[in-house]
């Protein structure tokens, strides 16, 4: 939800049009036009999201995005074909997901094949209109890569929940960077209700079952 509450803010500029509005601008200015996210019956084909990894929370944005009628592509070397068609994905590789996706949103834990995946090379991939979105860990991206990047207009914005270093210093230049980008501090699933009571309460379960001899629900490898 929170992935999808941040694409939505920048491609429809939610925070454009309330401060404009709010700062007594004009009435409906141009620049304050959205993107629609779906396709329509006068033939727009919809905007293509294309998702860095298909676990638990990539295959959730996909369901909960596959109303929408848009074209979404995945790429996970760890998730078997069924997964991709049961959510509607199409797979792809990570090259033609970036060349092709107007929306990139990475969804994958912090590994030495992930550390650093988004470099210069790949947002060179990226067309000078997509957004990426980092809702996943910040080391996945190099940041000075995506600053210069977002400079140079090689991408149009980024959605940022996480970052290389966090707190965020006072001097990253991340923060001065306008409607760019959308930033937030780690937060994207501290919601009421979450956090460490659920956790506990998880983790709880999970080592009774182990103490009885049974498979916790959430291994991955249940093998």
């Amino acid at each position: 939800e929170g992935t999808i509450t941040a694409m939505l803010a920048m491609l429809k500029k939610a925070r454009e049009r309330d401060r404009h509005l709010k700062e007594g601008g004009d009435w409906r200015k141009p620049e304050l036009q959205g993107t629609y996210l779906g396709s329509r019956a006068d033939g727009y084909r919809g905007i293509t999201l294309g998702l860095i990894g298909l676990g638990r929370i990539g295959s959730r944005v996909a369901t909960l995005l596959r109303p929408w009628k848009m074209r979404i592509l995945a790429t996970d070397p760890y998730v078997p074909d069924a997964r991709f068609a049961e959510h509607g994905v199409e797979r792809v590789d990570l090259d033609t997901l970036l060349r092709e996706s107007d929306v990139v949103s990475l969804h994958v834990v912090l590994t030495r094949e992930t550390r650093h995946m988004i470099g210069l090379e790949q947002l060179a991939l990226m067309t000078p209109t997509a957004i990426l979105i980092n809702t996943s860990r910040g080391s996945c991206v190099q940041e000075p890569a995506l600053v210069e990047a977002l400079l140079r207009g090689q991408i149009a914005g980024a959605a940022l929940d996480v970052f290389e270093e966090e707190p965020l210093p006072r001097d990253s230049p991340l923060r001065n960077l306008g409607d760019k980008v959308l930033l937030s501090p780690h937060m994207v699933s501290s919601n009421v209700g979450s956090g460490l009571g659920p956790g506990i309460r998880w983790a709880t379960e999970s080592v009774l079952h182990a103490l009885r001899g049974e498979v916790p629900d959430n291994v991955y490898n249940k093998e």
